[in-house]
């Protein structure tokens, strides 16, 4: 009998920790009149032992309810007050009260066009809370074909009439990437809800495949090709509602084989192109696009958020926010924030946030992290040891300065 009773008890008592852990199914009893329903809500937790959790925009607390109820569930209470607009869910002690999502896309209207092009418009909103979303990007991946909500969550898109159905994607920082198909040959008028992206919890071990180490500190890898975006050049010529695109889109890349721009927004590729990775790109006055694998050439400048390879040419500056693979020329200033495997040369300056493996030329100024190559200018900067620095003054933080042709001065590294 005694081993009996050792298992049956156990069971027991975790039959009625389970049982006492659903909150839901409590049978309480409740008399309010008139109150707020954050006080309401406060009588109810007391009576049932547990605790709410809501979205005070989600919940108007401060509207008056009147409630009586004798021996009935505490869901059953919630659903009375609160209609079929919500759902509850317990965690741990809590009671979560939750608008019920709303449906992902809706058509509002829809009228048949004769046309070789049809329109879509609508609104964007957040699935829990309604809000409109302001600044969400909409786009057609294929055709690269976008547009951005306003204030108030609208926005219209432009699209071919050429497939029976469209693929529309929706962006928006903060929420989870959404794709609704479309009917083609139809104007329409939608309603499309976005939720919001879950928080991100990364394991220790795997942190340095995410994280990339900066001269200000350590960032997400999907961020540091934003850096670039930063700069006081690039702040000079593209908009506000350009730099929210490209966090709303980070994640989105696709490859074209060239573009043709004149500056910023203005080009073959639209809005989108800097979302696109281009063989070839001729931008007259100045580009902004996510990267070039054969030959780049910008009358003024060339903005590239990802890689580039081969050849990149501009009449003042080059500014590359990932890698650069070949010959980088231009009459004033490049600048890279990663590693270079070729030549650079520069009216002025050249930098390179990291490794240099060929050749940094300018008249005034080059800067590497380290150089496995060689450095010709006036001023050499380099916190590396390797490499040949020929210049007037050459400045290494290593403990040793190699070849260094000129003055030298060695500036010990910080402990």
């Amino acid at each position: 009998m005694k081993k009996i009773s050792i298992v049956i008890i156990p069971i027991l008592l975790f039959t009625q920790i389970v049982f006492a852990q659903n909150h839901l199914n409590k049978i309480i009893s409740v008399n309010v009149k008139s109150l707020p329903l954050q006080d309401a809500l406060t009588v109810i937790s007391n009576e049932g032992d547990f605790t709410f959790s809501y979205n005070s925009k989600v919940v108007k607390k401060d509207s008056i309810v009147s409630i009586s109820a004798k021996s009935k569930s505490v869901h059953d209470i919630l659903r009375t007050l609160f209609k079929s607009g919500y759902d509850f869910k317990e965690s741990g002690n809590y009671i979560i009260i939750r608008r019920k999502a709303i449906t992902t896309s809706s058509v509002i209207s829809n009228s048949p066009v004769t046309s070789d092009h049809f329109y879509i418009t609508g609104v964007i909103i957040d699935e829990e809370t309604g809000d409109k979303i302001q600044d969400a990007t909409i786009y057609e991946q294929q055709n690269l074909i976008s547009s951005m909500t306003d204030e108030k969550g609208n926005f219209s898109l432009k699209l071919k009439n050429k497939f029976k159905t469209a693929s529309v994607s929706i962006s928006k920082q903060d929420y989870k990437d959404t794709t609704v198909e479309i009917k083609t040959n139809f104007n329409q008028k939608l309603t499309i809800a976005l939720a919001k992206k879950e928080p991100e919890f990364v394991a220790i071990e795997d942190a340095q495949y995410i994280n990339v180490e900066t001269e200000t500190g350590t960032i997400r890898k999907e961020d540091y090709l934003l850096v670039i975006e930063k700069k006081w050049f690039t702040n000079l010529f593209l908009t506000s509602k350009q730099k929210i695109q490209s966090l709303n889109l980070k994640k989105f890349y696709t490859t074209r084989g060239y573009q043709f721009s004149i500056i910023p927004g203005i080009g073959t590729h639209g809005k989108m192109n800097p979302q696109v990775v281009n063989g070839i790109s001729i931008n007259l006055i100045g580009g902004y696009s996510g990267g070039t694998s054969i030959v780049e050439v910008g009358g003024i400048f060339n903005i590239d958020k990802r890689d580039v390879k081969s050849c990149q040419i501009a009449g003042a500056v080059n500014l590359v926010g990932g890698k650069m693979d070949g010959v980088q020329i231009s009459s004033l200033y490049n600048e890279v924030n990663d590693t270079i495997r070729g030549t650079q040369i520069a009216g002025l300056a050249n930098v390179a946030k990291k490794e240099v493996k060929g050749i940094q030329i300018a008249s005034l100024y080059n800067k590497a992290k380290n150089i496995k190559g060689l450095q010709i200018g006036f001023v050499n900067v380099t916190d590396g040891t390797d490499g040949t620095s020929v210049g007037f003054i050459n400045i290494s933080k290593g403990k040793r300065a190699k070849h260094r042709v000129g003055f030298i001065l060695r500036v010990p590294r910080k402990n």
